[in-house]
C-alpha cells in the first residue's frame, strides 16, 4: 500500500471510532489528537455538534452528558488513542515529518479535512488543556460555558 493511501485508511479508521462514539445524531465533528515527541504523552479529544440538542458537546462529557458507562468510553477512547499512534508511526516509519497535533473535521455530508500543526508543545504554554481550547476556537470558533472551568482557562490565554 503507498504511503497516501496508508495515511488515508489511518484516518477513515479514526473518523469512524469517533462516529461510533458519538451516541446521537450529529452534523459536524472536530478531533484533536496530539504527541509528543518520543511518544512521552499523547491524547485525543473530540467535539461534536449534537443535532437533537443543538448543542456542542465535548467527548469527554459522553458519560454523563448521555449516560454511557465510563468504562466503555474509556476503552473506545484507548482504541481512538491506539490509532492516533498507528498514524504517528505511520508517519515516523515513512520518514514523513513528525507532528504534535492531528486535527480532523468531518461534517455528516461527507465532508472531511486534516491539518498538522508541528512544534506546538512547550513548557510554557499552558498545557493541553489550553491548547485544546485555543484549537477548537479557532478551528469552530468554539467558546466554553459561562462559569465553567474550562471558561476561565480560556478567558485567561483568549486575549
Amino acid at each position: 500500500m503507498d504511503v497516501e493511501k496508508q495515511f488515508a485508511e489511518l484516518y477513515r479508521q479514526i473518523a469512524e471510532k469517533i462516529v461510533f462514539m458519538i451516541p446521537t445524531k450529529w452534523t459536524n465533528l472536530y478531533y484533536l489528537g496530539e504527541v509528543e515527541k518520543g511518544k512521552q504523552s499523547w491524547s485525543s479529544v473530540f467535539y461534536f455538534y449534537d443535532a437533537e440538542k443543538g448543542t456542542v458537546e465535548r467527548s469527554h462529557e459522553i458519560p454523563s452528558v448521555y449516560n454511557i458507562s465510563q468504562d466503555v468510553y474509556q476503552k473506545l477512547l484507548s482504541e481512538l488513542d491506539s490509532l492516533l499512534l498507528a498514524l504517528y508511526d505511520s508517519f515516523a516509519d515513512n520518514g514523513q515529518m513528525l507532528w504534535e497535533q492531528v486535527s480532523l473535521s468531518v461534517s455528516d455530508t461527507g465532508a472531511f479535512n486534516v491539518d498538522f500543526d508541528y512544534d506546538v508543545m512547550h513548557e510554557d504554554d499552558g498545557g493541553p488543556i489550553r491548547r485544546e481550547l485555543m484549537w477548537a476556537h479557532k478551528t469552530f470558533e468554539y467558546v466554553p460555558k459561562e462559569g465553567s472551568y474550562f471558561r476561565k482557562i480560556f478567558d485567561k490565554y483568549a486575549r
